[in-house]
């Protein structure tokens, strides 16, 4: 596997006064043999810049590196491959499992060796071959979902993203892939990007995090120090969602002008407030103490310990440990 970078990179929809930049000036690195994990809310910019890694869609300005080299077809195949959320929409009703995940084995391949490798890459993600004459409807969606990772990593990628694709799944289910996906990075040694809204499921599978808020990377670092003492409000709010967490992570202290500043939509994308963007919904921001109008005037630059772009971050109230959250590796089975 390989190391992916994405190196300031903006990706826009549309021309003139209509274009809107979903993602901003984004750097991340996915290191070699690291899952990273990517979350935010709908909407702030993951699942675009998923598709750019993978050829979808074009880079505005930026570059997306592998290895430190620009991103290209590497003998006729593309080396950043995708696992899409819906694996009811992913693979061809049409074709069997085995001739989906034939297809995607490349070209100079014979037949023999694409069967056997048909056969291996099903074993590998616990299906057996015996399944390969299945079709997508005859499979749980669970199944599909491996069969769709085995479909990915038989284009032999160098490094896999992962949208999503456990958010379709029935709760039941959701740990075998996420284990799944935690045996392949071991014995593959695979590189991933993982992108979620669930910060238990990131928890459970990334050595690294990086929460994403309107096109923009707002807070970034290890795993265990990020869930454990986030440093950015809206890091605290998606884990103060996290399901369990009882009182949030503002203490019980939090006046009503923060829980009112917690409700407000996001702002629009096409038109995003000057400073800090998140500055309309913060609960410790300009609207709930006037003495921090800096939020609202100047974009934030400073990282502080695990990178936080937040111009306070290091006076707001401490998070909880990850022992009051069920965001622990405990916490999906």
């Amino acid at each position: 596997m390989s190391t992916l970078h994405f190196e300031d990179v903006s990706i826009r929809y549309g021309s003139g006064r209509t274009a809107m930049t979903a993602v901003d000036r984004v750097d991340l690195v996915v290191p070699d043999g690291s899952i990273v994990g990517l979350v935010g809310e709908s909407g702030s910019g993951k699942s675009t810049l998923a598709r750019a890694a993978v050829g979808l869609i074009p880079v505005h300005s930026g570059r997306i590196l592998l290895d430190g080299k620009p991103l290209t077809r590497r003998a006729g195949r593309r080396p950043v491959q995708m696992v899409f959320q819906d694996p009811y929409s992913s693979l061809d009703p049409r074709m069997t499992v085995g001739d989906s995940i034939a297809e995607a084995v490349p070209r100079r391949t014979d037949a023999a060796a694409r069967r056997r490798e048909v056969g291996r890459l099903l074993d590998l993600v616990e299906i057996g071959p015996a399944r390969s004459d299945a079709y997508p409807a005859q499979l749980s969606g669970g199944q599909r979902q491996r069969v769709a990772i085995a479909r990915a990593l038989a284009a032999r990628p160098e490094v896999v993203v992962a949208d999503e694709i456990t958010s379709a799944l029935d709760v039941s289910i959701q740990g075998t892939v996420l284990n799944l996906v935690r045996t392949l990075q071991r014995d593959l040694n695979m590189s991933m990007l993982f992108i979620s809204h669930n910060l238990a499921v990131v928890r459970y599978v990334a050595s690294e995090i990086a929460v994403m808020y309107l096109g923009q990377i707002v807070e970034h670092g290890p795993t265990a120090e990020v869930l454990a003492d986030p440093q950015h409000p809206y890091t605290k709010e998606l884990l103060s969602a996290v399901p369990g967490t009882d009182g949030g992570l503002w203490g019980e202290g939090a006046t009503g002008e923060t829980a009112d500043a917690t409700l407000l939509e996001p702002a629009d994308p096409h038109d995003p407030p000057p400073g800090c963007r998140y500055h309309l919904r913060c609960p410790v921001g300009p609207l709930v103490d006037p003495t921090r109008e800096v939020c609202a005037a100047t974009e934030p630059t400073t990282l502080h310990r695990h990178a936080a772009a937040c111009h306070f971050a290091e006076g707001l109230p401490p998070g909880s440990g990850p022992q009051a959250h069920p965001a622990s590796k405990d916490a999906v089975r």
